[in-house]
């Protein structure tokens, strides 16, 4: 049986990024940035206004308040129809670009207007104030953006302000998912005696789209060699095939027999952790393969720390970390009897200023409801058997 971290390792170095495309600018969300984005120009591209207000030279704002003559005004989108000179003022609104001579804009609340043709300004300002300069966002030949960053709205809002149409990118994978059982029926089927619906194929499939990715659905394989033989094969033409079941040491648990006939490695089977010990992970050429737990809660916990991390290194992404871990103080006692590293199914809460967090109650694996009560996964390690309550504990965001 392999180590938690040990088999992280071995996935991560076992993948790399697929291929490179080139998008539209609207239709890169959530891809993942294969080119260095360099600007070719200045964010904002020249000096402009913070405020609606007036725009100035301090040097006549030496004593206030000081009336001055209003010589005219700068909209948004607008050019000054000359430069200040001394004693004159200019009406400007947000955004608007700064007129020659100005070194301050006086926002509208400090100044008073008897008149279209003069204001008092009531407070003196330094050189530089209510004035966003060239650059201020973003400079000339800085990299703004760097490969490996996943695309979201902000990064999209940036690449149009710097005026690109399209942008290089990391293809979205394929994932192929497979589910395998006798027992197992598909939720368009009557339950008939003995059967159970396909939900883990459901699960996995909006696990995969949640990280940006096309889901491959293979539907289900009985318990028989040709019939699974003929899925695995298909699901290999994806870029990675999750199948679910088959990978115990039952009568009919064929998935890991079947991946070795058709020429799979496997590189692992087993890991020290629970829920989901009877992970298996293999690789067919360059395709990776991971063998799931049926178990419905062990399907999505292998999942979200053995596969996602996989997806989003073949993604292109430079991060690969499952989620956002905290720390928050347990609320009740929580024993274990083994070495394993434990993925409690928790509900954080924040009380006082304080994180806490508890269980959502039964741990078995099969009880896949507790993970919709459920906002993280409470860690234990390895190490240790039994967690007090009030004791600082990891927990992991879902």
């Amino acid at each position: 049986m392999i180590g938690f971290q040990d088999a992280r390792t071995m996935i991560l170095d076992a993948v790399q990024p697929v291929g490179r495309i080139t998008v539209a600018l609207e239709r890169s969300l959530n891809h993942v940035l294969a080119e260095s984005i360099i600007a070719a120009e200045n964010i904002p591209p020249f000096d402009n206004s913070a405020m609606d207000g007036y725009a100035v030279r301090t040097e006549d704002l030496q004593r206030t308040p000081c009336m001055l003559r209003i010589v005219g005004e700068v909209a948004a989108g607008g050019v000054a129809p000359k430069a200040l000179q001394p004693g004159e003022v200019m009406s400007i609104m947000t955004g608007a670009k700064i007129p020659p001579g100005c070194d301050a804009v006086v926002q509208q609340e400090w100044s008073e207007s008897p008149d279209k043709t003069q204001v008092n300004i009531t407070r003196r300002v330094e050189r530089g104030h209510n004035i966003r300069p060239a650059g201020a966002d973003i400079h000339r030949g800085a990299t703004v953006l760097e490969p490996g960053v996943r695309i979201r709205p902000q990064e999209i809002g940036v690449l149009a302000s710097l005026g690109t149409q399209f942008v290089e990118v990391y293809r979205r994978l394929s994932v192929a998912i497979l589910a395998t059982g006798n027992e197992i029926v598909g939720i368009d089927k009557p339950l008939a005696d003995a059967k159970i619906r396909n939900s883990n194929a459901y699960t996995l499939a909006a696990l995969v789209e949640e990280l940006g990715c096309d889901p491959l659905a293979l539907g289900v394989a009985r318990d028989d060699r040709d019939e699974l033989k003929r899925k695995i094969t298909e699901g290999l033409k994806a870029d990675l095939l999750v199948t679910t079941g088959g990978i115990s040491v039952g009568k009919y648990d064929l998935v890991m027999e079947i991946l070795r006939e058709i020429g799979a490695e496997v590189k692992f089977w087993k890991v020290n952790i629970k829920p989901g010990m009877p992970l298996l992970f293999a690789v067919h050429g360059v395709k990776p393969v991971f063998g799931l737990p049926g178990n419905p809660v062990s399907s999505m916990v292998t999942f979200l720390h053995f596969v996602k991390p996989a997806v989003r290194r073949m993604s292109g992404e430079k991060t690969v970390d499952t989620g956002y871990s905290l720390h928050a103080k347990l609320e009740h006692e929580i024993k274990k009897i083994d070495g394993k590293r434990h993925f409690i199914r928790g509900i954080l809460e924040s009380r006082n200023g304080a994180l806490s967090v508890r269980s959502t109650g039964p741990q078995v694996s099969n009880i896949l409801s507790s993970l919709t009560k459920a906002n993280c996964l409470i860690i234990l390690p390895e190490e240790g058997v039994q967690f007090r309550a009030g004791e600082d504990v990891e927990v992991e965001l879902l």
